[in-house]
């Protein structure tokens, strides 16, 4: 059977949990300030000292303007993670990036778990953070190259069901633990999916397309075979993917005969090899990838990403207990905190079965729509006062959310771009993702104070403008190959190697 038709090999299944740990421990780290604020902060910043044991403080006088930049803090450390993790995984490859990253998740989680001051605190989010943002690059990265064409959406999907999975168990753990000092044995449990994946990682393959970029050609081929079975032939597969990251050849859409690339790396497969000794980089630097013809690619999936903060959801996930609070009770808002992580993973895993028959560019202007229309009704009933009304808001919120602007902005990248311009638009999109992130985290304390659930107007009007967006300018990427969506964009394959 040829590779290029197979759906979901049981290994590359494998190879993509492991991987997706690290979307686990990004989830958790987001979720786990939620439930536990008032623990951790004390009640409108104002702390009860008595369950203070030795160094180790009960609790921190955190204002809400200093408790917005400690939970958001972790998104400055994600930025420069994300910033720098294209470079770090084209330089040591995604598996050794993936266990970098665990070593900062077990060390950010062991200061937050043993912090004695609000500065640590902060410095924990903050390392905590950087492997967040570098393990946001090459997670996503990971999951597309070793992805069969078939089984792309729904390993890309992983992802992020691995993130609310995450968030969700921090939200269920923290019913248990929003206590002091229990809220220690909380922040500490960070680092344990980071530790199970450390052990994992030899069991996995480097990805193909990194090894072919690398020009380790047969290691690459061992790996892909391996990625698809014994039995498949991978032959194909590994010429088109030879041909697309080493520059040999016409594009796919341009060959009036698919298979050419195979007979043209076929004929001459050491002519790869041959052609990298050129003095040219393989990969495209932040830099060279905004002069190149892969620019219009990267600034889309880029822009995605902004929108998929400027949504608010961020604020929903940290903030909710509180916001919540404000309607029903501080007892009663952390269960509806639980309900609404529960309505983030069906409705996540309803994006996994539904994305690769809908299609992304559908589930996207969905999601934008919902995800507006949502916002408003939760305006609408935090100022007539119908506290129904603003529980079904957020769940739809939740639900729309999850449904296309969750998974898709991970996984359209990968799709739109060739391993060469990927690790660099990847770094630069994590770096505007987290960003984003940390404006939202910083500010909604305090924009919730003063407008009160009026916020989400603005987050309205942000997402408005992603459905007009996605309507006049992304393109669908389902079962497509790399090669047709640059065709269909009037973008030119490579020459460098030609």
């Amino acid at each position: 059977m040829d590779s290029r038709e197979v759906g979901f090999p049981g290994y590359m299944v494998y190879c993509g949990l492991i991987a997706s740990l690290t979307s686990l421990s990004i989830g958790y780290v987001i979720g786990s300030p939620n439930v536990p604020e008032t623990a951790i902060r004390g009640r409108d910043g104002h702390c009860d000292t008595s369950a203070s044991h030795g160094a180790f403080p009960g609790c921190f006088e955190f204002a809400d303007l200093l408790w917005g930049f400690a939970v958001g803090s972790f998104c400055l450390g994600a930025l420069a993670g994300g910033l720098s993790g294209g470079t770090v995984q084209n330089v040591f490859g995604r598996k050794r990036t993936m266990f970098i990253s665990n070593i900062f998740f077990i060390i950010g989680a062991l200061l937050l778990g043993l912090t004695a001051h609000q500065a640590q605190f902060i410095v924990g989010r903050i390392i905590i953070g950087f492997a967040c943002g570098l393990g946001g690059v090459v997670a996503p990265t990971y999951l597309g190259e070793i992805s069969s064409i078939k089984g792309r959406g729904t390993m890309g999907t992983m992802y992020q069901l691995l993130i609310v999975v995450g968030i969700l168990i921090s939200n269920l753990i923290g019913l248990g633990l929003s206590t002091a000092p229990k809220w220690r044995v909380l922040l500490a449990i960070n680092g344990i999916p980071a530790l199970i994946q450390m052990f994992l990682l030899p069991s996995l393959v480097e990805s193909p397309r990194y090894l072919v970029a690398q020009n380790r050609l047969e290691e690459a081929r061992t790996s892909l075979q391996k990625l698809r079975g014994a039995s498949t032939n991978i032959e194909h597969e590994f010429a088109d993917i030879v041909q697309l990251l080493l520059g040999r050849g016409a594009s796919a859409a341009a060959r009036p005969n698919p298979d050419s690339a195979f007979e043209e790396y076929k004929n001459d497969p050491e002519a790869a090899v041959t052609a990298t000794n050129t003095g040219v980089s393989n990969n495209y630097s932040i830099a060279r990838l905004f002069t190149s013809e892969c620019r219009g690619l990267a600034v889309l999936g880029i822009l995605i990403h902004f929108l998929q903060q400027a949504s608010g959801i961020n604020g929903l996930i940290y903030y909710s207990t509180t916001f919540l609070g404000d309607v029903f009770g501080a007892g009663n808002s952390k269960y509806i905190t639980v309900g609404v992580s529960c309505c983030n993973l069906l409705a996540t895993l309803a994006s996994v079965a539904l994305i690769d028959r809908t299609g992304r560019r559908t589930l996207l202007l969905i999601s934008f729509a919902g995800v507006s229309l949502s916002s408003i009704l939760l305006v609408i009933g935090a100022y007539a006062d119908v506290g129904v009304l603003v529980v079904v808001a957020v769940f739809l919120y939740t639900a729309f959310f999850a449904i296309g602007l969750g998974p898709i902005p991970w996984l359209l990248l990968s799709e739109l771009l060739p391993t060469y311009a990927l690790s660099s638009a990847s770094a630069v999109a994590t770096g505007v993702n987290w960003g984003t992130n940390f404006i939202i985290g910083l500010v909604f304390p305090s924009l919730n104070k003063g407008l009160g659930n009026g916020t989400f107007i603005l987050f309205a009007a942000f997402t408005a403008c992603g459905f007009f967006y996605t309507w006049f300018f992304v393109p669908e990427t389902r079962a497509r190959s790399i090669e047709e969506i640059m065709a269909e964009k009037g973008v030119a394959p490579r020459t460098d190697y030609m």
